[in-house]
This record gives structure tokens, sequence and C-alpha cells, in this order.
């Protein structure tokens, strides 16, 4: 071999290190940047329908199995590239090589490797996944607080059990109080079809089925106020079945039961709009919602509700302090109340409401007594203040009177 040759090898060696070192950087450098901008994602706000923004123990688990399995991925795949890309400027052809390179067939030793490493990553998955499936499991079966969910088509309905000034259930619909730092314990029935109840920032999601009861827990660490929404498709309204989590400090809780509890103002005159005296257009509706303290309590609730909605509609107790209206679909204001009231088929597709209230159905007078009406559903001091200004807002749509 002459001076050259060996000149121009050992040169070609050289370019192919500083190559290499060049990949090395690089990877380390896009490895460093994709787990700075985890982390910054971790520690943003206003992502009510993301899991890495966690508010509860249970949370907390779900989102340490993410980040265990994203390392776990990114070793992985930085790995592979950089096998991948060392073999092919190792084994590169060379301009100055003409004779065919040895052929290899088979090698146990990385066959081995490639299927022990593979085993091994799994296992250190597999291990944390199983013991969080079964705390979560053992933690489902008790709490401080005890909440049977319905889930209907197109909406959720909420029964506190021993919460009622009875020792019944405190009905709700479609937005849930809970106090901060107590023990949750739900329990998911369905009548009609297959639904999930999911609120990423809380817990995992937890199928609703017919004929079985699924139960979850967790225990809210923040005030604020937190979205779920149904992750199971369950018909044509599926994506506006949604609902809203406010966690209070535990005296705003204890206000809100209270509220609840306490019958609205009747002076027994007929003749005045008094609260407890539903006014004559909401005989209507009157055999599929109840209202709390009045004449308004044939709805039925529960398992034994009709699972087509026939009769059995959201109860509109406190119904002037809630935020959402239609199940999430729609902000609590009068305007929207008006459109949803108005045309209940066009807002959202399928609801039970629009095989009862057609286009011509109420006039527009009727429609604001019922919306004056719903919007004086408050306690007599005014609505329990909530966890503050809530990290997501649904958004609003059709018009007003």
């Amino acid at each position: 071999m002459d001076d050259a040759t060996r000149d121009e090898r050992v040169a070609g060696r050289g370019r192919s290190r500083r190559r290499l070192t060049i990949l090395a950087l690089a990877i380390g450098a896009a490895l460093v940047v994709v787990i700075a901008a985890v982390l910054a994602g971790e520690e943003g706000i206003g992502t009510p329908y993301s899991t890495i923004d966690p508010a509860s123990g249970a949370a907390d688990d779900i989102q340490g199995l993410y980040r265990l399995i994203f390392y776990m991925a990114a070793i992985v795949f930085i790995g592979v590239q950089a096998l991948i890309v060392y073999t092919a400027l190792k084994f590169r052809r060379r301009s100055n090589v003409t004779e065919r390179p040895p052929q290899v067939h088979g090698n146990r030793t990385l066959e081995i490797a490639w299927t022990i490493i593979p085993a091994l990553i799994l296992l250190v998955i597999l291990i944390p996944t199983i013991q969080v499936m079964y705390e979560t499991d053992a933690e489902a079966q008790e709490g401080d607080i005890v909440i049977d969910v319905y889930g209907k088509q197109w909406w959720w309905e909420i029964h506190y059990q021993g919460m009622a000034a009875d020792g019944g259930p405190l009905v709700t619909a479609n937005e849930l109080v809970l106090p901060v730092g107590r023990e949750v314990q739900f329990r998911l029935h369905s009548n009609n079809v297959i639904h999930s109840f999911w609120v990423p920032q809380l817990a995992g999601k937890m199928d609703v089925m017919p004929g079985h009861i699924n139960e979850l827990s967790f225990t809210p660490r923040e005030p604020g106020d937190y979205y779920g929404e149904c992750a199971e498709f369950c018909g044509v309204s599926h994506a506006w079945m949604r609902f809203e989590i406010d966690v209070v400090e535990e005296d705003q809780f204890d206000a809100w039961v209270q509220a609840w509890n306490t019958p609205p103002t009747f002076d027994g005159d007929p003749s005045t709009t008094d609260v407890a005296e539903v006014p004559t257009v909401f005989g209507q509706c009157i055999l599929c919602h109840s209202v709390n303290g009045t004449n308004a309590m044939a709805a039925q609730e529960g398992l034994s509700a009709n699972p087509l909605g026939l009769g059995a509609g959201p109860n509109l107790t406190l119904f002037g302090c809630r935020d959402i209206v239609a199940a999430g679909l729609l902000v609590n204001t009068p305007e929207n109340l008006y459109t949803w009231l108005d045309r209940p088929g066009e807002v959202k597709e399928g609801n039970y409401m629009s095989s009862v209230i057609k286009d011509d159905t109420l006039t527009p007078e009727q429609i604001n007594e019922l919306v004056a009406y719903l919007s004086s559903l408050q306690p007599e001091g005014g609505c329990p203040e909530d966890g503050g200004a809530p990290l997501g807002t649904p958004v609003a749509v059709g018009g007003g009177a």
C-alpha cells in the first residue's frame, strides 16, 4: 500500500469520526429539546382536556405512567436511530474498495440481545402499570362522598347519596360540586347504551355500562373548574355529552348543599310569580324536569327512568347557578338559554326535548317567561361561590331572542 492510499484512508476515518460526533451531538440536542418541551407543557395551565396537568392523586399516577412510557420510548428511538446512522456510515461502500464485503447470515448474540432488551423494557412498563391498576381499583371501593352518575342520551344525571334533607339523594345534572381534599367515590350506571366517564385532570376513563356498576374514586387537591366528557361513542350527540366539576373549599360545598335543600320562597298567593309556583308555561316541562321544593317533582330519575328520555330530563334545582346548558354545549346566559328553548333540535341534534318542542311550540313571550323563571332558580342570598375562574369555557352557539 503506497503512502497516498494510506493517507487517504486515515483522512477518511477522521471524517467518519467527525460525522459520528456531529450525529451524537445532534441527537443529544434533540433529546434535550423534546424533554424541555414536555416539562414546559406539564407546567402550563388552561388545558382542561389534557392529562399532563393533573390535579388529583389518581391523575398523578396516570401521568407518571405516561412519563415512564415516553422516556422509555425516547431512549429506544434515539438508540435505534443512532445505530442506524452508525451502521450506514461505518459500513458504507467506499469509492476505493472494489471487492465485495463479507456476507453475514445471522448473529446469535445480536438476536438474543434484541429479544431480551425489548422484553426488559416492556417489563419495566408492565410492573408499575399493574401496580397502578390494582391501587386504583382498591381506592374505588370507598369514599367520603358517594355519588351515583347515570349516563343518559346525551347528558349526565348526578345523585349525591344521603345529602338531601330527607336523607335521600341530592339530584342534579351535568355539573358537580366537590370539596377539595375529600375522597369522592363515583358509581357509574346506564340503562341505555355504553358511555365513558372521563375527567382528564382528575381521573382516568371508566366505562358506564348497562347492567353493570363500575366504580372509581379520586381526591381533588386544588380548587377550580374541571371539565369532563363522555369518551365512548354513544350516538348522534356524543360529542356534546360534557360535564363540569367545580372543586371548592369545604364551607362553600356545605353552602351549596344547604342551598339545594332550602325550598324556594313561597307566599301561597297564586296571583304572584313566586319561584315555588312554577309558571303555567312550565307545564310543558313538568313531566320531564323536577325543581326541588316546588310542585314540579314528577320526572323519572335513575335507572327506573325511560331509557329513551320520555319523562326523564335533568333536575333543574339551582339552575340559575349553573355555568353550562345542554350538557356543556352552551354557556348559561339568557341569550343561549333562549336559543336552547327556541330551537333545541338545531342546537343539539337528537335530544329528546326536540321531539316535544317544535318551531311553533313556544311563543317568544313564553320563552322569555321560561328564561326568567329558570334564571331565578337561585338561593335567596345568591349563588354559592365556586372554585374561581374556569380553566376552559364551553363555546356558545346560536343567537339570542
